[in-house]
């Protein structure tokens, strides 16, 4: 059973990937390969981090964009701003509270369920997706040695979007900043593309 979920990521492109797979058949271990259609996500996630010298102390549960594209930075704002308060950070404070945002296009699968909800539901709907399933593995060669990992996701970038050393301001327009460089409009444009091309 494939883990379904839903999400209003925009999907930006589609690739064939060769996987390989392994099962006991009459006592004997097979390898199967085989092809698939994956379908790739560009989503966000953002984590509050305590930083002292440059050094990560520690941070918090890491946040996703539940509520929509590039939405999991804005939504820890406000837990940066209360963290500062209680640590009592200031601008000039060697501590450093800051929102760490991460782009990246996580691999999914279209299952046949997800593509008929997709293609009746309303368009203000989130998207119905499925994770690649964990037994469909690459097959790769690493200094002579063959390993079978996972399809990873591929990262795009990494900024810090809110930082305890600036005002309120200026962390308003670095998250807009942030935003304006991985826009939603440019990636759902890419998939429209993508979709009449294939």
């Amino acid at each position: 059973m494939q883990n379904l979920f839903y999400s209003s990521c925009p999907m930006v492109r589609r690739s064939s990937e060769t996987f390989v797979e392994w099962s006991t058949i009459g006592g004997e271990r097979r390898r199967f390969e085989f092809e698939r259609e994956i379908l790739w996500l560009q989503e966000s996630e953002a984590v509050l981090r305590f930083v002292h010298g440059g050094e990560e102390l520690r941070h918090e549960s890491t946040h996703n964009d539940f509520y929509g594209y590039l939405t999991a930075a804005q939504g820890l704002d406000n837990d940066a701003r209360r963290a500062a308060e209680s640590y009592s950070v200031t601008a000039e404070s060697s501590l450093v509270i800051e929102i760490l945002s991460r782009v990246f296009q996580r691999p999914v699968v279209e299952t046949e369920e997800a593509r008929k909800y997709n293609l009746t539901k309303p368009q203000s709907h989130k998207s119905q997706w499925a994770d690649v399933p964990d037994e469909w593995r690459k097959e790769e060669k690493v200094d002579g040695e063959t390993l079978f990992p996972r399809l990873a996701r591929i990262e795009l970038g990494e900024e810090v979007v809110w930082s305890s050393k600036l005002s309120q301001d200026e962390n308003a327009a670095r998250l807009a900043a942030f935003k304006a460089r991985w826009p939603a409009a440019q990636a759902a444009q890419d998939a429209a593309v993508l979709e009449v091309a294939g």
